[in-house]
């Protein structure tokens, strides 16, 4: 962009605001005093006395040469492009304005007053303080001066100082109400600027929210990509690896069945036996993949619920209630149910899990929630000691939580994971967490800052 673009769009923005609009309107009325000024001194000429026929005539042609040339010069005010060249052009229309104020008298200036007063505060809203006092300076001593010049006497000097005081306190108050404007404009622009800011800043924080929001969307989709490639690894590891054994047991029957009738029947056998365990396999992976909820069942009931279709697995599940029957919200009742599905799917998927014990302990203040299963051989090898390393379950459930003011916290203690949940009720909702034995278990904001 260019200067003079930047200039162009000052002034379109300077137009724009309603003091200028409200300058506008000053000046047409400061042209039409002037006129009615040159008015009033042709009817004067013509009706009044001799002797200041003369004086009028010219007053009234002074006048009315005014107002054509501070037109034109303000006129050619609003078409320049930079705050200087504007300031000049307002500074040479307070010049055409000043001969009648120093040759005359304060008290036939009449409707010449307010030209004088838009004049200055021109010049002063232009950004010309200094040059508008200067001014106003030497024209009260141009004034004094010129009288001094027509009668050099104290009495020239006193009626000069007498018609260059009030001149000097119009001047004053031209410049004051100059500088009202400027710092009215000033902080409009300021104005104009903060919320210019604001709203960029705002921009900018939907931009970085929309892009943290893609983010988490692509993390989520990275997470349930490495679930679905682990489960499809243990179901090809489990169930591909029963499924061949029943595939050679047979074929070795098969072949066996002419030759060694006994040895063909115990493959087949061996085969049959194999298929129940990868049926039973199944059905684990299904329920741990798709648990069943009763939409019906609600507090302790729905707990009962999940951990029947958990107990069809095979896995023993046992539950132990401490306190009154909770009375739950619908965000705390989800939670605690997602909690006691991905503790059962997770003891089943990750910790090969025959026993679970679950116990829901609540008071008039919160709703703990603890899980604790045993691991197998390959489980113990594998899983550490200590806080567990969160997966999308356990995260989901920490923000969950976290929104309502609870905690998670899952860790291995000894051979048994145990995953405990709290939760205030939504009455106490706010207060704090008790501290347990394992770390709390961080949250996806959290994960992504480490």
């Amino acid at each position: 962009m260019t200067s003079s673009d930047i200039g162009a769009t000052a002034v379109g923005r300077e137009r724009s605001l309603p003091i200028r609009r409200l300058l506008r309107a000053l000046q047409i009325m400061a042209v039409l005093c002037m006129l009615t000024s040159a008015v009033h001194n042709y009817g004067l000429a013509l009706h009044g006395g001799e002797d200041w026929a003369a004086y009028r005539w010219d007053t009234g042609d002074l006048h009315a040469v005014q107002a054509v040339v501070v037109s034109l010069l303000w006129l050619l005010r609003g078409r320049m492009r930079t705050r200087r060249s504007r300031a000049a052009v307002a500074f040479l229309a307070v010049l055409a304005v000043m001969p009648m104020f120093m040759i005359g008298r304060i008290a036939e200036a009449g409707f010449m007053i307010p030209v004088l007063l838009v004049a200055y505060a021109l010049v002063v809203l232009d950004g010309w303080m200094r040059a508008a006092l200067i001014l106003a300076g030497l024209e009260c001593l141009s004034a004094i001066a010129v009288h001094l010049m027509v009668r050099p006497s104290p009495v020239g000097l006193v009626i000069g100082m007498a018609n260059a005081a009030p001149v000097f306190v119009l001047l004053m108050i031209g410049i004051v109400l100059g500088a009202a404007l400027a710092a009215y404009e000033q902080g409009r622009r300021s104005d104009e600027q903060t919320i210019a800011e604001r709203d960029d800043a705002l921009q900018q924080l939907e931009d970085a929210l929309a892009q943290l929001h893609s983010q988490a969307q692509t993390e989520k989709e990275l997470m349930l990509a490495d679930e679905r490639a682990r489960s499809a690894r243990d179901l090809h590891d489990g169930l591909g690896h029963r499924l061949t054994l029943i595939s050679m047991s047979l074929d070795y029957a098969r072949r066996m069945r002419e030759r060694d009738a006994a040895a063909a029947w115990s493959e087949v056998d061996t085969a049959a036996q194999t298929s129940a365990d990868a049926l039973t396999e199944m059905r684990t992976w299904v329920r741990a993949l798709s648990p069943v909820r009763d939409r019906n069942a609600t507090g302790t009931a729905a707990i009962d619920a999940i951990a029947e279709s958990f107990r069809g697995t095979g896995l023993d599940v046992a539950l132990e209630r401490s306190g009154p029957e909770p009375i739950l919200d619908e965000d705390t009742s989800l939670l605690i149910y997602r909690a006691v599905q991905e503790g059962l799917t997770n003891a089943l998927r990750h910790g090969r899990a025959r026993q679970v014990r679950m116990r829901v302990e609540t008071t008039a203040d919160t709703v703990h929630l603890t899980l604790r299963n045993d691991l197998d051989a390959a489980a113990r090898a594998a899983i550490p000691v200590g806080p567990l390393a969160p997966g999308f379950g356990l995260r989901g459930l920490t923000d969950r939580a976290d929104a309502l003011g609870g905690d998670v916290r899952a860790c291995r203690d000894g051979d048994e994971v145990e995953l405990r949940v709290t939760v205030p009720s939504p009455a106490t909702r706010g207060a704090v967490a008790p501290v347990r034995p394992c770390d709390s278990v961080p949250t996806a904001a959290q994960e992504a800052t480490r």
